[in-house]
């Protein structure tokens, strides 16, 4: 199993959380188990992209953000049908 999230994994969490209405920053930090500094790489990134907006109360996914989030989605349900089929070949070999 790894150890580490990459960078899409990351996204795909802050995203995720702030569709669920976790906006400000401590929940993100905490939700998503990110240091300030990183939360601040990522989100700032986001929003330079146009998949988060910045608000009063923390941060809003855009329409934008909600359809990268649908194909990160996809992505991580691929990637575990991928592994399934990889083990069920495993088995056979």
């Amino acid at each position: 199993m790894r150890s580490k999230r990459d960078q899409l994994e990351i996204i795909s969490d802050i995203l995720d959380l702030v569709e669920k209405g976790h906006t400000a920053k401590s929940a993100l930090m905490k939700n998503a188990n990110l240091s300030f500094t990183i939360l601040k790489k990522y989100t700032d990134y986001l929003i330079s992209k146009g998949y988060l907006e910045e608000t009063d109360a923390g941060y809003r996914i855009t329409p934008e953000g909600e359809k990268l989030l649908e194909k990160l989605r996809r992505v991580r349900e691929l990637e575990f049908r991928l592994a399934e089929l990889i083990n069920e070949l495993s088995e056979e070999l």
